[in-house]
């Protein structure tokens, strides 16, 4: 009897341990369940969800702390991968997505067949996009995309997707991810901002009709997000100004102007409105509107697009100074520029261009014709005034005296110019024909030659072999003079003593025999 009644009581026991484990989960099911229903209301009222509430915080917090516990005082239970996940997926709700992606790990790890698979895929990648893990995002969306072609979650999925490549200014991929999307859950709930992105794809790819099309569908919606509504008619607008519907972009900048204000983005239509006024090339009206814009309106990405625009607009006027201030201030922040990389350019040419102008002032004869041939050739290449870099080039093909060097890239940048920018083939003749008789050692004689090979390297090896020559047999004869010896000169790779070498005479000689 004694024994039966320990039996039954080790029995009791082990009863209770059990229910005290499930017990434990089931309250941290509770607790997540119920943050969850709030979410659910928010998302039926048309909140956004992405933050929750204090009292949600409250309740997935206490489904964390039980599944803890679970996982400390019964470990290997066979709870744990339910706890791991839960946990997970409460601390992705809370935006934690480092600790969810840490017992995601856990749960692949040690439940590689586990029964939430399908899902723990998909919150791994949305978890690695959140902190801008973009290729790690990746891999998970192929794995789910693998193992679950069918899944509930592609909607998630290629929304995810099509974000990592927008945050990676990935354009193309973007929109064909978005594209597929809209095709497949045009009434998903994130639809209204999965086409507003798209539209901006279309934008930063110059597709402007597209994003014309694609934001005039989504205003004709009405989503309930009126921010999103308002940044949908303002870059429509933008929009219309580059298809040539001047006068329809005009009206509507008009009309959200009040709305402006709200979302304190009165500098954002200004801007608008001086863009389509460039578009149009009435620059001398855009000038002042964006000069005179209220200090307080240069918030956010009004400052940097404003040093865009009107440093174009003074760059034109060739005030380089105001020009390059503006352009320093748009660099800032490229990622927000139209043109970002044309940006940087200018305002490094500007700041060298600037740069070699303050040098030459005061500098000496010998030291003149470096810093003009910096400027010529900033001029040329970088701030587009042939004009202007004629006039030093050939200002610079005249001081032989002090540099020879640059005197040979003055004749030979005028020449270019000449011949292919301005269109007059015959005074580029005339430059070359003086660089070819003045200078036929030089680099620039070598690669005007017709029977040339062109190989420019090898040139300048070829140069600087006979170079070592010719101070070998000097230091030679220096050694032979020290010891009272004398050296009978001697011919170095052909040449005469005495008779100056020059290819090009020789290549003249042999083209005319």
């Amino acid at each position: 009897m004694g024994r039966l009644v320990t039996w039954f009581v080790l029995l009791i026991a082990v009863l209770a341990v059990g229910c005290a484990k499930y017990n434990t989960f089931y309250n941290a099911r509770k607790a997540f369940d119920s943050a969850e229903h709030v979410r659910e209301q928010r998302l039926k009222q048309g909140e956004d969800v992405s933050q929750p509430t204090n009292t949600q915080n409250g309740d997935y917090q206490l489904a964390i702390k039980k599944c803890q516990k679970l996982l400390e005082e019964y470990p290997g239970h066979s709870l744990t991968d339910d706890a791991l996940f839960l946990m997970a997926k409460s601390y992705h709700r809370m935006q934690s997505y480092r600790m969810s992606i840490a017992k995601l790990d856990l749960l692949f790890q040690n439940f590689p067949a586990n029964k939430f698979m399908e899902e723990a895929l998909f919150l791994q990648a949305a978890n690695h996009m959140f902190i801008g893990s973009v290729a790690n995002s990746n891999d998970y969306l192929i794995q789910l995309q693998q193992q679950f072609p069918d899944s509930k979650f592609q909607a998630e999925a290629l929304r995810v997707g099509g974000d990592n490549a927008f945050s990676l200014e990935r354009w193309e991929q973007a929109r064909d991810s978005y594209l597929r999307f809209l095709g497949s859950f045009a009434e998903d709930e994130h639809a209204p901002q999965v086409g507003y992105n798209l539209a901006y794809c279309h934008w930063m790819l110059q597709e402007y009709r597209a994003a014309d099309d694609r934001l005039e569908a989504l205003i004709a919606g009405e989503p309930t997000d009126r921010k999103l509504l308002f940044e949908a008619r303002l870059l429509k607008v933008r929009c219309l100004s580059r298809i040539g519907r001047n006068e329809d972009a005009v009206v509507l900048s008009e009309e959200i102007a009040p709305e402006a204000e709200v979302y304190a983005s009165q500098g954002l239509v200004a801007l608008a409105q001086a863009e389509d006024l460039v578009n149009q090339g009435r620059f001398e009206e855009a000038a002042p509107l964006l000069e005179n814009l209220p200090e307080e309106w240069l918030v956010g990405d009004v400052k940097p697009r404003l040093g865009e625009l009107l440093g174009e607009i003074y760059l034109r006027k060739w005030d380089l100074e105001n020009a390059r201030a503006k352009y320093s201030d748009a660099v800032r922040s490229p990622r927000i520029l139209e043109n970002p990389e044309r940006c940087k350019q200018i305002n490094a040419a500007l700041s060298d261009y600037m740069a070699a102008e303050q040098r030459l002032d005061g500098a000496a004869d010998a030291e003149a014709p470096k810093y003009k041939l910096i400027k010529a050739n900033i001029l040329l290449f970088h701030l587009e005034r042939p004009d202007l870099a004629l006039e030093l080039y050939r200002d610079i093909a005249s001081t032989a005296e002090f540099d020879s060097t640059a005197a040979v890239r003055g004749l030979y940048g005028a020449a270019v110019v000449y011949r292919d920018q301005l269109a007059m083939p015959d005074s580029a003749a005339v430059m070359f024909e003086r660089l070819e008789h003045d200078y036929p050692d030089s680099p620039q004689a070598h690669m005007l030659d017709p029977d040339g090979d062109h190989d420019l390297y090898a040139f300048l090896m070829e140069q600087e072999r006979l170079a070592q020559e010719t101070r070998f047999a000097e230091t030679i004869e220096m050694s032979a003079e020290e010891a009272g010896e004398t050296v009978a000169p001697a011919p170095v790779s052909g040449r005469e003593p005495g008779v100056r070498f020059s290819r090009w005479r020789e290549r003249k000689l042999r083209r005319d025999s």
